[in-house]
């Protein structure tokens, strides 16, 4: 009965390559023509019934029921073009937070990131670089280290907003503290906010050690709770954070940015983006980002200007985000050992899963990651190009284009 029921989805999905399934009992189907991408076999028969196929198979995987032989990029593509099939995108859940009362929101958003970022800092130190730096960096070289990538892109952030002497900065969604630090050392003073109480201890612990606790401050705080009476800033940073947000809260943290950004100033916001606003997949949903949600880049663009904000720079770092996974898998292989003595099996194959799976979406799925540079009101100090990012020069301002009598 089980294997009627694989076999009946595998021949729903209708992908670019040809892949084969090996049954548990010998039996091995070729779909499409020709030789075929990928392999999926199970090692033996599984538990359970495929109700939820992505969620079913990902944990055939985590469990050693199911093993991936070939291109997962290949893999990818084909579970992007068999989406109908696998993953139903129901909008039953999401549509049920829309009216949830505030403080309930407030404990659901504390509770996903803990769910992932409070795992322990020993884990992610074991395979992150130097930097602590957990999301997509900026490969300027092909022969840059992932270090040198993460300290690239948090310059690139940096740059694009223009960071220096006497900026005040917020950084929303601080990780561990990377970002806050550079900017620091640029005379910034800088306020970090999270959610995770294991990237707070590990982002104070970084900024002393840099001596810069005069400058950063690092504070275990929700972005619902800012308030421009309270405190403004020039300059607004948020990396990697977006995606917990949630469908139908993407206006509130628009209005908080923006309530605390002074008039003039500049936000950077940098997010996994989709074709279409969505939530992650079920799998990642259940066991890595509960309550994920991907906007489409046209959605976070409409959004603008609801609240005074304006596009000012926009790019695409898809592929530097499908390498810089494959840094992380790397590394994450490499201290296999020193996992299972953390936790089991099973979670050592979750987080492979997860790595590989994330870094062929990058590159044959359908994902991508964006960054955008908004300001609040018209910005006037902007450069006259952006070249300078890229080139190494300094920035070309307009002097001399300032309203004169004619």
């Amino acid at each position: 009965m089980l294997k009627t029921l694989l076999r009946s989805l595998f021949a729903g999905l209708n992908g670019p390559r040809p892949f084969a399934v090996e049954y548990w009992d010998g039996d091995r189907i070729l779909y499409g023509q020709g030789e075929p991408a990928f392999t999926l076999r199970f090692t033996r028969e599984p538990d359970g019934a495929p109700d939820e196929p992505v969620v079913y198979l990902g944990e055939c995987y985590m469990d050693g029921a199911l093993e991936i032989d070939g291109s997962w990029d290949a893999l990818l593509a084909t579970m992007v073009a068999g989406s109908a099939t696998l993953i139903g995108r129901g909008t039953g859940k999401a549509l049920g937070w829309l009216g949830e009362k505030l403080a309930a929101r407030r404990e659901r958003q504390s509770h996903n990131v803990r769910h992932h970022y409070d795992i322990g800092n020993d884990f992610y130190r074991l395979w992150l670089d130097e930097t602590l730096t957990y999301s997509c960096a900026y490969f300027r070289t092909p022969d840059d280290t992932l270090e040198a990538a993460q300290r690239n892109k948090v310059a690139l952030c940096l740059d694009k907003l223009g960071v220096g002497e006497g900026t005040r900065l917020l950084d929303i969604g601080c990780g561990w503290g990377e970002m806050a630090i550079a900017a620091a050392r640029r005379g910034a003073r800088v306020v970090g906010i999270t959610l995770s109480q294991e990237q707070r201890a590990g982002a104070c612990e970084r900024v002393r050690a840099a001596g810069l606790e005069g400058r950063v401050d690092i504070r275990l705080q929700d972005y619902l709770d800012l308030d421009g009476n309270v405190e403004r800033f020039d300059r607004v940073v948020s990396v990697g954070m977006f995606e917990h947000v949630g469908r139908g809260h993407h206006h509130d943290f628009f209005a908080r940015a923006s309530d605390v950004l002074e008039e003039g100033g500049l936000m950077l916001l940098h997010t996994i983006t989709g074709p279409e606003s969505r939530e992650t997949n079920p799998w990642i949903e259940k066991y890595i980002f509960p309550g994920g949600y991907i906007p489409a880049p046209e959605t976070l663009v409409s959004a603008l200007p609801a609240h005074r904000f304006q596009l000012v720079h926009m790019e695409s770092l898809r592929l530097h985000y499908a390498q810089t996974l494959q840094c992380w898998l790397k590394r994450y292989k490499a201290v296999t050992p020193q996992v299972l003595a953390m936790f089991d099996t099973r979670f050592e194959r979750m987080w492979t899963m997860y790595l590989r799976g994330c870094s062929a979406a990058f590159r044959a799925g359908d994902l991508d990651i964006h960054q955008l540079l908004v300001s609040k009101g018209n910005n006037n100090t902007l450069p006259r190009d952006w070249g300078y990012l890229y080139g190494g020069g300094a920035p070309l301002d307009w002097a001399g284009a300032a309203d004169s009598p004619g």
